[in-house]
């Protein structure tokens, strides 16, 4: 390999295991992030399942009331007719027909109310599951990101501590170029395979490819820039 190419690979090894740490630590506390974000929004979830539940609750409570109102004056209207006790026969008749359309709706709305309250029970069991579930992978996405912080926040420290003195190394007629690359979030190291750069699949001079990898001369892929590998 040619020389300047070496000093080259050494900083830019420094500067692409830099970027991995980073984007290490970046992804595990990402993890902590989108698990309790995902917690808080089922314990939400919970919440307004509660309110949910408890305005249910009270329905059924006003319904079964008026149910059991209108039932009983279902009885007493039906027992009066049938007695013949009541002042008013046709108006008594007319009364309990009201009220029987009464009592029915009020005891449909009660299975309604029923079935609603059971649908909320589903829902709160499963979204209590789901928050357990949650709370055990934020256990594991702290403890993951606990277990690597110091060590990725040694690593990276050592190697930025170490970068100055490689990025004086490179050939000043590089640094330039260098930093480019990095601004553009490019490799500055490229693969070649047949004539073809690996990185951005352009087709490679021959002469250069031969210059490289006899360590005669450094070069640069036409297309994405990257210094090529032997």
């Amino acid at each position: 390999m040619h020389p300047d190419l070496v000093l080259i690979s050494n900083l830019w090894q420094i500067d692409h295991q830099c970027d991995l740490l980073r984007a290490e630590h970046e992804a595990l506390a990402n993890a902590v992030r989108a698990a309790d974000a995902a917690v808080k929004g089922v314990e939400a979830q919970l919440s307004a399942i509660a309110v949910q539940r408890d305005d249910a609750t009270q329905r059924t409570r006003k319904n079964d009331r008026e149910l059991a109102d209108y039932v009983d004056k279902r009885d007493r209207t039906g027992k009066m007719i049938d007695t013949g006790t009541a002042p008013d026969y046709a108006a008594a008749v007319k009364q309990l027909a009201q009220v029987l359309e009464i009592v029915d709706r009020l005891e449909t709305g009660a299975l309604e109310l029923m079935e609603a309250v059971e649908a909320l029970e589903e829902a709160r069991a499963s979204a209590q599951r789901e928050l357990e579930s949650g709370k055990r992978a934020l256990v594991v996405a702290r403890t993951a990101l606990a277990t690597r912080d110091r060590p990725v926040r040694a690593e990276l420290t050592e190697l930025l501590e170490s970068r100055p003195d490689a990025a004086d190394d490179v050939p000043a007629e590089y640094q330039s170029a260098y930093a480019y690359q990095r601004q553009r979030k490019r490799p500055a190291l490229v693969n070649t395979h047949e004539q073809m750069c690996q990185t951005c699949q352009t087709r490679i001079p021959g002469q250069r490819i031969v210059e490289t990898t006899l360590a005669r001369a450094v070069h640069t892929c036409p297309g994405c820039a990257g210094w090529l590998l032997p």
